[in-house]
């Protein structure tokens, strides 16, 4: 229990416990006994047929007819003890904590309690029971008898859960009990018309009000299960909304290099950074659940030669790349959302201090959400990994936030969030979620295809690529690894020339790559060496099937890309596919800037599916020996191969 909660907890039972001890003496005066104990025996039995509303975490019964009804006639003694054994009786057996038994005991008890001595101070009465006033005189203090039960009784218990949970008492009171109102009118009317009855015909008025009280609850009950299945009905429509949402979101994103457990990662902090902000209102916490799942829609229309960019984008490549947040705005405004998910999207790449895009805005006119999900979605990219760098610490990460607060982010969401990142609770990977990784992992291969016949890379496609066609044929038959990677070696250094080339195949046992053999200047370095998967350039391109073009070469080589003469600058990695499976990878590097052109890319993407299966055929020991080059490829061959 949190230490808040911990003293309000003690300090309800304490007083509810004192309003019990003196209702016990003041019972023993109470008028009618036997009468009492008949209300009593009433309110305790119906009190076992209260009906739970799931979708508010409270629960409605008739039971408080005869409470309020015990009260007015009797005394406030009898009605608090009668409501303290019947709460304490069923917390028990739903087997609550022993001090959750308590509260629940002392916080009706003392409602009703206060309640009743409000009542009989309006009234200016004794109990109804040994007295009869007139009509008219307690109707208001009857009225206010049972607003002032239900507002203290739900409200001790709101405060409770309100601060077991950090919320506002009134959100809470709000959400969970707000519905009720209409059961403690009720129950207040019909317990105004049994005490009419009890005056005029005493216990022989209760033969007259059990049916009452048996259609009342049947009202209860049907009107109360209409709300519930309404409820649940806009529950499974709201998650199938959301799933639809998060279906879409984890399209656009296998477009770009971001997994979906990062997209979950910023969704679970935005939300948590909001609630600690004191964002509680329904509509602004579903807004900022849906923004930043889609934020990034408009990437739809962005290059992915520029999404995936290692490197600095150019001026014009940033132009395109800001494009990207209208145009996602703009798809999702024809979509006709309950919240504010648009002003969102639209601002989340604007700054605080007005240096941001598309706009300028700045300041308090930048929403909320915007610079909630600015922050967590820079915090959550800073600790990834990309193909271009490795996950920053997170101390790395929270001290560039601090340098741009007040410049780029909100101070106040900057503090917050570093106050309370450690404390979110992150979502396991579950077999859902594994489901998902599939998918995405489908769609990404999608892009990477071998192209098609058509393509312009045919068109400046030289012999040369043709030789390679006949080489993944004759490496069907006897040839080795050896002979596939020395033919292709020629080749790619036909291809780019002065380039570096190294041949990084699988090894399944060590879960690593290994240079088999190299090209180039830099050839006698990298042969040999193993790089682990997943690691550097390479090692990601191998985890992620990927192609990475012009990326640092010291990204991949370490300190060894300055140490070469000439120190490599750039490097093309491309995984080798055979079918499903990853045989390798082939990295290229330059030492100038930017070495590589559109024309290499297409190149090396041309020529990567026949170097899989001539690697992986050469690998397994399979010869196929119904594929036999044809005379003009084997010209071709001896042609590349004496060069």
């Amino acid at each position: 229990m949190k230490p808040r909660l911990r003293v309000y907890v003690r300090l309800t039972v304490a007083v509810g416990a004192m309003a019990i001890a003196q209702s016990f003496f003041g019972s023993l005066h109470a008028p009618q006994p036997i009468a009492c104990i008949i209300f009593a025996a009433l309110a305790l039995f119906t009190g076992t047929f209260s009906m739970k509303l799931a979708s508010v975490s409270s629960r409605a019964s008739v039971s408080d007819t005869f409470f309020i009804t015990s009260t007015i006639l009797f005394g406030p003694g009898p009605a608090t003890l009668t409501i303290a054994v019947c709460d304490c009786i069923m917390s028990c057996r739903r087997r609550h904590s022993w001090s959750r038994i308590a509260f629940n005991t002392a916080a009706p008890a003392l409602s009703i309690w206060i309640a009743g001595h409000v009542f009989f101070l309006l009234a200016g009465v004794r109990p109804l029971a040994e007295s009869h006033p007139p009509i008219l005189a307690i109707i208001a203090p009857v009225v206010a008898l049972t607003a002032i039960y239900f507002l203290l009784n739900s409200g001790l218990i709101a405060t409770a859960i309100a601060l077991d949970t950090e919320q506002s008492p009134l959100l809470v009171w709000h959400r969970h009990f707000r519905l009720l109102t209409l059961n403690y009118l009720a129950s207040g009317s019909v317990a105004f018309c049994l005490i009419l009855l009890f005056q005029q015909i005493r216990l022989g008025a209760l033969a007259a009000v059990i049916p009452m009280v048996v259609v009342f609850h049947l009202m209860l009950r049907s009107s109360f299960g209409r709300l519930e299945d309404a409820h649940k009905h806009l529950e499974a429509v709201d998650r199938l909304y959301l799933s639809t949402i998060e279906t879409l979101a984890m399209a656009i994103d296998a477009k770009d290099d971001v997994t979906h457990s990062h997209v979950r990662r910023v969704q679970e902090y935005a939300l948590a950074l909001a609630q600690a902000l004191g964002i509680t209102d329904e509509a602004s916490t579903k807004a900022i659940k849906a923004a930043a799942l889609l934020h990034d829609t408009g990437k739809l229309a962005v290059p992915e030669h520029i999404l995936n960019k290692p490197g600095g984008l150019t001026e014009s490549e940033f132009e395109q790349m800001k494009l990207h947040v209208d145009v996602g705005a703009d798809i999702l405004s024809l979509v006709d959302f309950p919240y504010p998910v648009v002003p969102i999207v639209r601002c989340h790449h604007e700054n605080w201090d007005g240096s941001g895009y598309p706009r300028g805005v700045s300041g308090d006119d930048i929403p909320i959400g915007a610079r909630i999900l600015s922050v967590v979605d820079c915090f959550d990219a800073l600790t990834s990994d990309r193909p271009y760098r490795k996950a920053m610490t997170n101390e790395a990460a929270l001290d560039i936030l601090r340098a741009r607060r007040g410049k780029m982010y909100d101070p106040q969401v900057v503090d917050t969030f570093i106050a309370i990142y450690q404390d979110v609770q992150l979502a396991e990977p579950n077999e859902d979620g594994a489901k998902h990784h599939d998918v995405l992992d489908r769609i990404s291969r999608s892009h990477e295809g071998a192209p098609a016949a058509a393509e312009p890379a045919a068109q400046v496609a030289s012999s040369d690529v043709l030789a390679f066609v006949s080489l993944a044929r004759l490496a069907s038959g006897q040839s080795t690894l050896a002979d596939v990677l020395a033919l292709a070696s020629t080749l790619v250094r036909d291809i780019a020339p002065g380039v570096t080339a190294a041949f990084y195949i699988v090894d399944e046992r060590a879960s690593s790559l290994t240079v088999m053999d190299a090209v180039g200047p830099a050839a006698d370095l990298l042969r040999g060496t193993s790089v682990a998967m997943g690691e550097r350039l390479s090692g990601w391109v191998a985890a992620h099937r990927q192609v990475i073009v012009n990326s640092d070469a010291a990204l991949d080589l370490g300190e060894r890309a300055a140490a070469m003469t000439p120190a490599l600058q750039s490097c093309m990695s491309t995984p080798l596919m055979s079918g499903e499976s990853l045989v390798g990878v082939l990295s290229l590097y330059s030492a100038g800037q930017r070495a590589f052109t559109d024309d290499h890319g297409r190149l090396v993407q041309m020529i990567a599916p026949h170097l899989s299966q001539a690697i992986a055929r050469a690998t397994r020991g399979k010869p196929e020996t119904d594929i036999v080059p044809t005379a003009a490829e084997q010209a071709q061959l001896r042609l590349v191969s004496s060069r």
